[in-house]
């Protein structure tokens, strides 16, 4: 008995596990849009700032006509993005999550997050259900309610509106719901005078039908939530509140990295970039002249794409993180190799080096040592809480659509160095964009000095430094019969055929990807040939439960999916 219940635990735990995995994988369908719609939408924003100007009455005036339509065409295609991102992370999810991918479960999604916005928008059931509640002279005379979101000229109240901004998660539960419903329903039977809407054609109408009581949901609870978070933001999301957002951002930065081998940063990521509430007036690029007006943004990537100026906390840090420390973690094990084996991992470790300074992706470096050590994973966790306190405490600003490489900094530099402009007095030194070029070398600095310590203080067995013989005792005899067997031309190939003969074609139940992992389910996650996998050229392996198993190949893990797709047809 005592057995059973064992597994039966282990079972709940995976099914938790295998869940998280989906989401978080899924959320990469929306956000794989953003990094050139921010390029965009910054630069063709940049050209409007100058060759336009709007007068406090909300009169459009154009200063130079071809220069802004140049820049209108491209900051159109890129603004449009983010001024639907619910609407895409609807789509994304519910395609995502769908056990076939089909399209008709993108539409449901997006029809049930259209419903729901509109029951929630000016006028709608959370104003019928609050519009008396809670009602308070404010401090200018003006007729205000506590569930309203305020904006101000200055001290002047210009609307009091009741706002319910469910944003980003109104956009993921949408795509989620659409998703169940669509996996529950898509092969439905109805009676045969019915049978035109059976199946796939069943989903859209009891989508539509479960939106109204969501709606209504979010209508009841979401104004409270609401209030909070913007409690929240205004502490945390502020730069010249210290004692506050230091330690905040601080947090975050320590939990963005901890979660990383299980992906479910990702999940953090969505609430802090996408939904936090954070309030402040709009910058100018460049000038840094504001436009008066208190806005509130929801998260912290759209806050920096409207210019608010209390965005980029949650961004920042990171830069000098991923262009300077995770680099130096690559050269720390590549000097701390073997001499005889240093020139074969600078090899690979200096390539994805490269890459994350670049584009900021860094999951192939981590990965080198986490499962290795996970005491290096707290180290590399907490020094990038520090450096994204340090950040934070000099109120730098920068933004990524991505993540912290150069091609994200150079995109935001103008904007970031329109904040440092805007703060005035020595804060135009101390916040100026430009700060994070000596951060990121002395973060390389730091990193670099404290990993070398590490590595050969606890002797981590990183690229290099395995002793003779162990990897071959560690092979199974099907990895030693297979591994002179793969000699295609295509490496893709070769490494998706040595990933499905550890797994095992009886043992492969689905195959996925994010942007740096295959994200796999298999009957039986122990059953696999790790030595093999390895072999395969991956840099790492997380298994989760006993079901779910990712392995990290490197920003070109979607031609290994594809690959391994036609292996497993």
């Amino acid at each position: 008995m005592e057995n059973i219940k064992i597994k039966q635990r282990t079972n709940w735990k995976s099914r938790i596990l295998n869940t998280l995995q989906e989401i978080g994988k899924s959320l990469q369908f929306p956000i794989a849009i953003l990094p050139f719609a921010a390029i965009l939408n910054r630069f063709g924003a940049l050209g409007l700032s100058y060759t336009s100007n709007t007068t406090p009455d909300g009169v459009l005036h154009i200063t130079n006509h071809i220069g802004y339509w140049i820049s209108f065409i491209i900051q159109k295609p890129g603004g449009v993005i983010f001024d639907n991102l619910p609407l895409i992370f609807a789509i994304g999810i519910a395609f995502g999550l769908a056990k076939d991918h089909r399209g008709e479960v993108a539409l449901v999604g997006a029809a049930i997050y259209l419903v729901i916005s509109a029951m929630l928008g000016e006028h709608g059931i959370g104003n019928m259900i609050y519009d008396k509640v809670l009602t308070f002279k404010a401090a200018d005379g003006n007729f205000s309610k506590l569930l309203y979101v305020e904006n101000y000229k200055g001290d002047v109240l210009q609307n009091g509106k009741f706002v319910l901004s469910i944003g980003v998660l109104g956009g993921i539960v949408s795509g989620i719901l659409a998703s169940v419903l669509y996996n529950k329903y898509k092969e439905i039977k109805l009676p045969k005078a019915l049978s035109f809407f059976g199946g796939r054609r069943f989903v859209p109408m009891i989508g539509l039908a479960c939106a109204v009581p969501v709606a209504l949901a979010f209508a009841i609870i979401w104004p409270w939530l609401q209030y909070v978070l913007m409690l929240m933001g205004k502490q945390v999301a502020d730069p010249s509140k210290a004692s506050v957002a230091i330690p905040g951002t601080m947090l975050y930065g320590f939990l963005n990295r901890l979660l990383l081998p299980f992906g479910l940063h990702q999940i953090l990521n969505t609430f802090f970039w996408f939904q936090l509430p954070i309030q402040g007036n709009h910058i100018d690029p460049i000038s840094g002249s504001s436009d008066g007006i208190i806005h509130w943004d929801y998260g912290d990537i759209n806050a920096f794409t409207a210019k608010n100026e209390n965005a980029g906390l949650f961004q920042s840090g990171f830069f000098p993180v991923m262009m300077g420390g995770i680099p130096a973690i690559a050269l720390a094990m590549i000097m701390s190799a073997k001499k005889e084996k240093r020139n074969e991992v600078a090899g690979f470790l200096g390539g994805v080096a490269v890459v994350a300074i670049v584009s900021g992706i860094t999951e192939p470096i981590e990965f080198s040592f986490v499962f290795l050590a996970p005491a290096l994973l707290l180290v590399h966790a907490s020094l990038t809480a520090i450096f994204v306190g340090i950040t934070t405490a000099m109120r730098i600003q920068v933004g990524f659509g991505f993540s912290a490489g150069i091609i994200d900094y150079l995109v935001s530099f103008p904007q970031a160095w329109g904040f440092s402009q805007h703060h005035g007095g020595i804060w135009k030194v101390i916040s100026n964009p430009l700060m994070i070029i000596p951060l990121t070398a002395i973060c390389a600095f730091v990193y670099y000095s404290v990993f070398m310590i590490l590595i050969k203080k606890l002797n981590v067995m990183t690229p290099g430094r395995e002793e003779e013989g162990v990897e071959v005792e560690e092979q199974t005899s099907s990895s030693k019969q297979n591994s002179t067997s793969y000699d295609q031309s295509n490496k893709y190939a070769k490494q998706a055929k040595m990933i499905f003969d550890a797994i095992g074609a009886d043992n492969l139940v689905s195959i996925d990807n994010c942007a740096t992992r295959l994200r796999l389910i298999v009957k039986d996650n122990q059953n696999i040939d790790k030595a093999l996998i390895k072999q395969s050229g991956a840099f790492g392996i997380k298994q989760l439960g006993t079901e779910a198993l990712q392995i990290v190949i490197g920003p070109d893990v979607e031609h290994v999916v594809n690959e391994l797709k036609k292996i497993s047809n």
